[in-house]
C-alpha cells in the first residue's frame, strides 16, 4: 500500500514539475543553465490551459520545397513540364501571321494597324528517364507539343483550324554510354547547327531575318571529350518547292517562260516541260549536319557560368526521288551552310549571345535565304549571309531586360524582282517576374525589309519597307 501511494506521489510530482516549466516558458522567463531552478510549487488539480501546452509541446513543421510533377511507370521516370503563354501584339501594318518576321512588301506606313492575341505557343511536354541498371547505358526521352500548327491569323486562338493547331515540336529518345562519352539520339529535335535564339519573346525567333535553325527528324551521334563536343546528324531532307524543267530538247508550246530576261534563272518559253516539285516528294538521300563545340568555365561571371563556342555546317542534295533515272528531274541546287555560335557571360548579370551563317537555299532551315530557294541556275542557288547579336541582363527587383539586332542579305546574283533582298531587325524588351515561374514582358521590335526592283535589265534600286511591332507577353512556366 505504501508503494502504491509513493508511486502516485511520484507521478503527481513529475506532472507538476512539467506544468510549472510550461508556464514559466510561456511567460518568457528563461532560466540560465548556471542558475538553480526554484522548487516545484504545490500540486495543481486544475488542468493547464490548452494554448500553453500546445505552444510548448508542438513546433511548426518546416515548409517542404516544391516538387516536380513526376511519376515512375515500369521503372521509367516521367516528369511533366510546360508553360501557359499569351502573346498580345499590335503591328503597324498587316502581316502574314503569328510568325511574321519582316515588313510586308505593301507596307506604306499609312496602313491600318493590326492587333492579335494568341495562345498558340502554350506548350506541354514530358521528360522521360530510365529504366536502366547501373551497368547499362542511361536512357532519356522527350515529347513536346504546342498549338502553333497553323500560324495564320485564322488560328490565333490555338484551336484546330483547317490545317490543325496541335503541333509536335520534339519527340525523341537517347542512349548514353557514360564510359565512352557517346550519346545516340533518334527522333525529332532541334537542328545541330546554330542552336541559339535571340533573348526575345517574338514568336518568329527572327527566322528569315538573321537567325537560322528549326526542328526535324534525325539520327544524331554526339561524342563528348572533356569540354569538347562533336555532333553529327543525318536528317530528313524536305525538298523545297520548285519547278524543274525537264526534256529541254523538246518543244512544248504550252511551256511559259520562267523569270524575266536578264534574271540569272531566266528560262525561255516553249522549251521543255515543267515538273512541279513539292514538299510531298520524298528526297533521294538524307541531309547531313555537324557541329564542333567547346564549353569552358567563365569564373569571372560566377561559379556556374560558362563560355560556349560552336562551329557547324550542313549539306542537303534537295533531289526528289524518281521511279527511274531516265525521267529524273533537272538536278536542283543543293543547300549548304557554314555557321558559328557564341554564348559569352560578360559579368554575373549580363550575357552576350550571337550567331553567324552563310550558305545557299536555306529556306527549309528556319526561313534562311530570306525564305527563298532556286532549283537550277547558271549562278547557283539563293546565296545569303545572316547574323544576330543579343544582350540579356538580370536587374534588381525581379526585373530583366534584353536587346538585340540582326540581319540577312542576298548576294547580287540571288536577287529576284519583287522579292526581299535584305531584312533587318532591332528589338528591346523589359520583363517583370511576379514569381520564379510567372512573368510579363513588354517588347518593341522594328523590321526593315528591302525588296528588289528590276529596271532596264538590271537591279539598280530597292524598295524599303518598315514595320513596328509592340508585344505584351505573359508566361507561366511549370515543371
Amino acid at each position: 500500500m505504501k508503494i502504491k501511494k509513493a508511486s502516485k506521489f511520484a507521478k503527481l510530482s513529475v506532472a507538476t514539475l512539467l506544468l510549472s516549466t510550461s508556464i514559466v516558458v510561456a511567460q518568457e522567463a528563461p532560466v540560465s543553465a548556471t542558475e538553480t531552478a526554484p522548487p516545484a510549487p504545490a500540486p495543481v488539480v486544475a488542468p493547464a490551459p490548452a494554448p500553453v501546452v500546445v505552444a510548448v509541446a508542438v513546433a511548426p513543421a518546416p515548409a517542404k520545397p516544391a516538387e516536380t510533377a513526376s511519376a515512375t511507370v515500369a521503372g521509367t521516370k516521367i516528369s511533366l513540364y510546360g508553360r501557359l503563354e499569351l502573346n498580345t501584339a499590335y503591328e503597324t501594318d498587316v502581316t502574314n501571321g503569328l510568325w511574321s518576321a519582316n515588313a510586308p512588301s505593301g507596307a506604306k506606313g499609312d496602313a491600318q494597324g493590326r492587333t492579335s492575341l494568341s495562345i498558340a505557343r502554350t506548350r506541354l511536354g514530358l521528360n522521360l528517364e530510365g529504366p536502366s541498371k547501373e551497368d547499362e547505358p542511361s536512357l532519356k526521352g522527350k515529347f513536346e507539343a504546342d498549338f502553333a500548327g497553323n500560324s495564320s491569323y485564322s488560328n490565333f486562338n490555338g484551336t484546330s483550324g483547317s490545317n490543325g493547331g496541335f503541333r509536335v515540336r520534339q519527340s525523341w529518345g537517347s542512349v548514353t554510354f557514360k564510359d565512352l562519352g557517346l550519346t545516340l539520339l533518334f527522333g525529332q529535335t532541334d537542328d545541330v547547327v546554330n542552336p541559339l535564339d535571340p533573348p526575345s519573346v517574338n514568336p518568329s525567333s527572327y527566322n528569315g531575318a538573321g537567325n537560322i535553325g528549326n526542328r526535324r527528324p534525325q539520327i544524331r551521334i554526339t561524342e563528348a571529350i572533356g569540354p569538347v563536343e562533336l555532333a553529327i546528324a543525318a536528317t530528313h531532307d524536305r525538298t523545297y518547292g520548285y519547278t524543274a524543267r525537264i526534256d529541254k530538247d523538246k518543244a512544248d508550246p504550252s511551256t511559259p517562260a520562267v523569270g524575266n530576261p536578264g534574271d540569272p534563272d531566266y528560262v525561255p518559253a516553249h522549251i521543255g516541260t515543267d515538273k512541279a516539285i513539292t514538299d510531298g516528294d520524298a528526297p533521294s538521300i538524307p541531309a547531313f549536319q555537324g557541329r564542333l563545340g567547346v564549353k569552358l568555365p567563365a569564373s569571372w561571371a560566377g561559379e556556374k557560368a560558362s563560355l560556349a563556342l560552336g562551329l557547324g555546317g550542313l549539306f542537303a542534295k534537295n533531289e526528289a526521288a524518281n521511279v527511274d533515272d531516265k525521267n529524273r528531274y533537272a538536278s536542283p541546287e543543293a543547300s549548304y551552310m557554314f555557321g558559328a555560335d557564341l554564348s559569352l557571360p560578360i559579368i554575373d548579370i549580363l550575357t552576350l549571345t550571337g550567331e553567324f551563317f552563310t550558305g545557299q537555299n536555306l529556306s527549309r532551315y528556319g526561313d534562311g535565304s530570306l525564305g527563298q530557294s532556286r532549283a537550277y541556275s547558271k549562278d547557283g542557288g539563293i546565296k545569303s549571309i545572316g547574323w544576330w547579336g543579343g544582350l540579356a541582363a538580370k536587374l534588381p527587383a525581379s526585373v530583366s531586360a534584353g536587346a538585340g539586332v540582326g540581319a540577312e542579305s542576298l548576294d547580287d546574283k540571288s536577287k529576284n524582282n519583287g522579292k526581299a533582298e535584305s531584312n533587318m531587325f532591332i528589338f528591346g524588351n523589359l520583363a517583370y517576374n511576379f514569381t520564379s515561374a510567372a512573368k510579363v514582358t513588354f517588347e518593341y521590335v522594328n523590321f526593315s525589309t528591302d525588296y528588289s526592283v528590276f529596271k532596264n535589265n538590271e537591279y539598280d534600286s530597292s524598295d524599303n519597307r518598315s514595320l513596328n511591332r509592340f508585344e505584351l507577353n505573359f508566361r507561366y512556366d511549370f515543371k
